[in-house]
């Protein structure tokens, strides 16, 4: 029994890389990156997590049991140091973005306004009709808040979290129709590419 499980843990282990490698070639930058500016403000760092390849499991709440589903598709998130280090660019590629024809892919471009103290973002995606006006910005809980100023969203609660060095996520929360208190509905669960060692 014992060799049994050892050997279905290995399979699992050996089948877990795989099954999040859903995106075709070319959605791995795995180089340079970029470095911030010399003079860019203290809080340019809050968005230093998204720095590198991401595989990014789409995951759903399960009120029921109480905890987040597994993620039956994954993305590739990627972000860089960009315009001279004074913006942060990330590049999301949809599931299948590579092999699957309505695949799509956006790009955000993140600058940080010292005098507002947000973040003001430029999200542009193939199958959305226009550019999208983000805001972030730290408040006092220490998570990073994001809201859409443009075309307006009302009533957003998404924020992002960093569960570790290699491993952070956006989530989405909405308002339950019977308490009116915001419950979780969506993790985008952005986990680090190992990427080859340079040659």
């Amino acid at each position: 029994m014992k060799h049994l499980t050892l050997t279905l843990l290995a399979a699992a282990v050996i089948a877990a890389p795989s099954a999040a490698q859903v995106t075709g070639e070319g959605t791995t930058r795995c180089g340079d990156y970029g470095q911030p500016a010399a003079d860019m403000p203290e809080e340019f760092s809050q968005f230093a997590f998204i720095i590198g390849d991401f595989n990014v499991g789409l995951r759903t709440w399960d009120a029921e049991a109480g905890e987040w589903g597994e993620a039956p598709y994954y993305a590739r998130w990627n972000g860089y140091y960009g315009m001279g280090g004074r913006a942060i660019i990330d590049e999301w590629f949809d599931p299948g973005f590579g092999y699957r024809e309505q695949s799509g892919v956006g790009i955000n471009v993140r600058i940080y306004d010292q005098d507002a103290g947000l973040w003001k973002t430029a999200w542009q995606h193939t199958g959305s009709p226009g550019v999208s006006e983000l805001y972030q910005e730290v408040r006092e809980d220490g998570l990073l808040w994001l809201w859409q100023v443009y075309p307006e969203i009302p009533e957003q609660n998404v924020y992002f979290e960093t569960f570790s060095p290699d491993h952070w996520g956006r989530i989405t929360r909405v308002r339950d129709p019977e308490s009116g208190e915001w419950v979780n509905s969506r993790l985008l669960d952005a986990v680090r590419v190992t990427c080859p060692a340079p040659e």
